[in-house]
């Protein structure tokens, strides 16, 4: 029964997800034709799925909940193949650099909390001092 009740939240947890950043992207791509930008709405759309992966990273690390940290690691995986052979066809150079700085950045604070955070046990609460430790 319990594990039934998992399954169903899994579940409800995907499919929200999902149609959150469907609808999110939907919007950004209407709100980018509506300012009549042809080609910027690639780049807008990896950094929209970054920022939403990286808020559902900290939510599954804040909450303790494994599928939510694991499907964000997947969703980083297809923005970072999204970005590297889509996105990055168009962009000059100096672009080119500045994007994959900051996603190695990203990539390496994505990795340092998942690494200090994933053998920790909440039961419900969180301590701050898990950050400053």
């Amino acid at each position: 029964m319990k594990t039934d009740r998992f399954n169903l939240k899994v579940i409800f947890d995907l499919l929200l997800f999902i149609s959150i950043i469907c609808i999110s992207s939907s919007d950004l791509i209407s709100w980018m034709n509506m300012m009549q930008s042809s080609q910027t709405y690639r780049l807008g759309l990896s950094i929209l799925w970054e920022v939403f992966a990286l808020v559902l990273f900290v939510l599954g690390i804040w909450e303790n909940i494994k599928h939510l940290r694991v499907g964000t690691i997947i969703l980083f995986g297809i923005t970072l193949l999204k970005l590297v052979f889509y996105d990055v066809s168009h962009l000059e150079t100096i672009q080119k650099t500045i994007l994959f700085v900051s996603l190695g950045v990203m990539l390496l604070v994505i990795s340092f909390l998942y690494n200090k955070y994933k053998h920790c046990n909440y039961s419900g609460t969180f301590s701050y001092n898990h950050f400053f430790s």
